[in-house]
């Protein structure tokens, strides 16, 4: 069930048969000179209809916009910080209690180490008020399955194949192989000189068929999550969101 497309009574109806939602988080970031900027959102919103064609579940409209540092320095990334990212999540959530919700799986497309961050934050604030959240990105369930894409990363071999599976028309081209260099402890003002053409990976290697086989992958695991979501025993003395 799509919000979005949802009226007020609807959505009402919708909640006699089930009080879960699905959060789409993506961003809007370079990928390469081959990807859309909209490749994190996009992944997140494709696995989650089909999680909700499998099951009944509510789909929140996705968020469009995260936390991106290595990549800020490209046209066409649009980075929020740390705090309005965990703010707006937050809000996000509270709201969707207050709407008649008890369960809200937030699912990244984008898995920067900031961005997660801050999303975890949100989520404590609100498990910690008595909403059951769980918060994942698809590419913990990717990336550890797809043994021949193991080192794989930004707009490489995973990200390319899933493009290529869901919108092939926004591909531009299969780029070589770009792996750059980065310092492992030094910190860096900016990042941009290192990036070369914002890929990390090999998305020569990508295709149709490995996007179709890493989606799957994707959805089966967000399938297990909800399940551990709504069954998992609620902790002693927990109960509805409160602020």
């Amino acid at each position: 069930m799509m919000m979005e497309e949802m009226t007020w009574p609807e959505i009402e109806a919708g909640l006699a048969r089930t009080r879960t939602v699905l959060l789409p988080v993506g961003a809007l970031e370079e990928h390469g000179p081959h990807l859309p900027t909209i490749t994190d959102t996009l992944q997140a919103d494709e696995v989650a209809r089909e999680v909700a064609r499998r099951r009944p579940i509510f789909i929140a409209p996705p968020v469009h916009y995260g936390v991106c540092r290595s990549t800020r320095g490209f046209p066409g990334t649009v980075s929020v910080t740390f705090d309005g990212l965990r703010h707006y999540v937050r809000d996000i959530l509270f709201s969707l209690s207050e709407c008649g919700f008890e369960h809200v799986l937030v699912l990244a497309g984008h898995a920067g180490g900031q961005h997660m961050a801050a999303l975890k934050e949100a989520c404590q604030d609100a498990a910690a008020a008595g909403l059951r959240v769980s918060l994942v990105t698809d590419f913990d369930f990717i990336l550890s399955e797809a043994v021949e894409a193991a080192d794989d990363g930004h707009a490489g071999e995973v990200e390319t194949s899933r493009m290529l599976y869901h919108r092939p028309d926004l591909v531009k081209g299969l780029p070589a192989a770009h792996h750059p260099k980065r310092p492992r402890y030094l910190v860096l003002r900016d990042v941009r000189h290192l990036m070369g053409n914002g890929i990390m990976g090999d998305p020569s290697r990508a295709s149709a068929e490995k996007g179709s086989h890493f989606f799957q992958i994707a959805v089966q695991g967000v399938l297990e999550v909800l399940d551990e979501l709504e069954s998992f025993p609620d902790p002693p003395g927990s109960g509805v969101l409160r602020e």
